[in-house]
């Protein structure tokens, strides 16, 4: 009885974990959100990402990217700068984030960021450059 008893526990427990979305699923629903403008949807599911797995630089980048489309500037600047922290090379976060910078009223420092995007090969930064950073 005791070992039947243990083989239910376990079948339970690991029937819980299984039910549990993964860091992914989450950034993926949150995908699905952000495709459909529903921002604040989009948000809630990237935040349970990051919940699951906080170095999630993916995650921090398109929570940026929902609060970006929401003119939350501010909020979304410190979502590209986590995932500048994370991955150092993300060229699209330096791309948001400069356009952040630039929208609050620091030029110079947005096209810092823009500059580096472009650097690190993302294209759509030298629009942008062309654009905001005339000098």
């Amino acid at each position: 009885m005791k070992n039947i008893l243990l083989v239910l526990l376990a079948l339970l427990f690991s029937g819980m974990l299984f039910a549990q979305k993964s860091a992914f699923a989450w950034y993926f629903e949150g995908n699905k959100m952000l495709f459909r403008k529903d921002y604040p949807a989009a948000i809630e599911a990237y935040d349970k990402a990051i919940l699951l797995n906080p170095n999630a630089d993916y995650a921090w980048f398109n929570r940026g990217n929902a609060k970006f489309e929401q003119v939350n500037y501010k909020s979304a600047r410190l979502d590209y700068n986590k995932t500048i922290l994370l991955n150092p090379e993300y060229a699209e976060a330096f791309y948001g984030r400069g356009l952040c910078k630039i929208f609050m009223g620091d030029q110079d420092a947005g096209c810092k960021d823009l500059k580096k995007a472009d650097r690190f090969g993302f294209k759509p930064a030298k629009d942008a450059i062309n654009e905001h950073c005339r000098k």
